[in-house]
């Protein structure tokens, strides 16, 4: 993992509050909204939308996607059990982002907790961040 270059990303771009909730509440949240959906806690996390070209737009959008994903340098519970608390992740990427802490993929909903950031990357910046 990049971890300089990722700590650099979360200082840097637009500031977002994330969920002020506690982790009981955000998981509460997350179920109400997306039931039954795999979810991901994370904080120090950072939102990268991937500057792509006009036809890879298009065929990201043709399969319901967003040019956007997550990396978060610390994991505080996921519900399937893949990632341990304290891991890093990185998403695949995004469907959707709602409630200003909800980033949807296909398969998680990952609840962006406490204060990140929000910024523009090519995709190989954001490849090698983790």
């Amino acid at each position: 993992m990049n971890l300089p270059g990722l700590i650099s990303l979360l200082f840097a771009g637009e500031s977002l509050n994330g969920c002020q909730l506690v982790d009981s509440d955000a998981v509460a949240l997350a179920n109400l909204h997306f039931p039954s959906r795999p979810y991901c806690l994370v904080s120090d996390w950072a939102i990268l939308d991937i500057d792509v070209t006009p036809p890879q737009l298009q065929k990201i959008a043709y399969i319901g996607l967003t040019p956007a994903l997550i990396n978060a340098l610390t994991v505080i519970e996921d519900s399937k059990g893949r990632f341990r608390p304290g891991d890093w992740v990185r998403s695949t990427l995004a469907v959707s982002f709602t409630h200003g802490c909800l980033f949807e993929t296909k398969n998680t909903i990952y609840v962006l907790m406490g204060p990140g950031g929000r910024l523009r990357t090519d995709l190989d910046t954001a490849l090698s961040m983790c």
